[in-house]
C-alpha cells in the first residue's frame, strides 16, 4: 500500500467520535515513546493498521 492510498482512504473515511478518540489515543501513546514529530505519523499508522476496519 502506498502513502497516497493510505492518505486517500483516511481522508475519504466517514469519521465518527469513537474513531477520532482512538486516533488521538494512538498519536498520544506514540508521542510518549518517540518525539512528537515522529509520534504523529507513527500514531496515524498505528491507528490505520490496528483500528481501521475496511468495508470491502
Amino acid at each position: 500500500m502506498s502513502i497516497k492510498q493510505l492518505c486517500s482512504e483516511l481522508l475519504n473515511k466517514k469519521w465518527e467520535t469513537e474513531d477520532l478518540l482512538f486516533l488521538i489515543m494512538c498519536v498520544v501513546i506514540a508521542s510518549i515513546f518517540v518525539t512528537p514529530i515522529l509520534g504523529i505519523p507513527i500514531g496515524v499508522l498505528a491507528y490505520y493498521f490496528l483500528f481501521n476496519e475496511e468495508e470491502n
